[in-house]
């Protein structure tokens, strides 16, 4: 069981409020998009689910139990893996060694395990295993950031922005590798712009505007217009 729920959240930067009082469910095994315009608060969100800002109010539950304010490092230990915004691979770090951190909590069977499944999804990252991460293209570093999150193997996947920057066609790959690399078992949030793409891959989604909730809905009522959801990302 893989089951998130977010409880009248709030979350903040020092004295400038950020998320007001958010509710949100992922179910198990379940695909959720969480949409919104630039600086709407979605990276917020996920940060805050993963421990790297503490909510100033409210309740993150994960499998019933409350994770809210847990380090980082417990929240990866209970399965929840985050794939962040602009890939942040370790620049000096070669390919293989940006894939051994994803590790760093589990034994060399593992790791091993987790190389090959990592390198049949990207054989560029095996051929590149050697050559610094900062010396990728772009899209390699996508490729890199999520093969970690393979060998991290994760119960529960927040991913943010997978395709900022990268040209149309590779993120259509990209998606396309999402749902052949995990497993209907594993629960996804997943933020993204590209309301489009999100609808295409998630079951449902939920709207935040200035960190209010605006909108939530079934994604196959808008996966034919998403243009359907403008009036909610703009306030009109």
């Amino acid at each position: 069981m893989s089951e998130l729920t977010i409880s009248d959240l709030k979350v903040g930067y020092k004295k400038n409020e950020v998320i007001h009082g958010l509710n949100l469910h992922v179910g198990s095994g379940e695909r959720v998009a969480l949409l919104g315009a630039n600086g709407a608060g979605k990276s917020t969100v996920l940060k805050t689910i993963s421990g790297l800002l503490t909510p100033s109010e409210g309740s993150i539950q994960f499998n019933g139990d409350e994770i809210g304010g847990i380090s980082p490092a417990g929240i990866v230990d209970l399965g929840i893996v985050h794939v962040p915004e602009g890939r942040r691979v370790f620049p000096a770090l070669n390919v293989e060694d940006n894939l051994k951190v994803a590790n760093y909590r589990k034994g060399p069977e593992s790791l091993a395990e987790g190389f090959e499944a990592a390198y049949a999804a990207f054989p560029i990252l095996e051929e590149r295993r050697k050559q610094p991460a900062g010396l990728l293209s772009g899209g390699q570093q996508q490729m890199l950031s999520l093969a970690r999150a393979i060998i991290a193997k994760p119960k529960f996947l927040l991913i943010d922005e997978m395709s900022l920057g990268l040209a149309p066609l590779l993120v259509k790959e990209f998606y396309q590798t999402l749902d052949s690399l995990f497993s209907s078992e594993i629960s996804l949030l997943l933020v993204e712009q590209n309301a489009g793409m999100a609808l295409a891959h998630c079951s449902r989604f939920y709207v935040i505007r200035n960190g209010d909730l605006v909108l939530e809905g079934n994604s196959e009522d808008y996966r034919d217009d998403p243009t359907k959801l403008q009036p909610a990302y703009l306030g009109q």
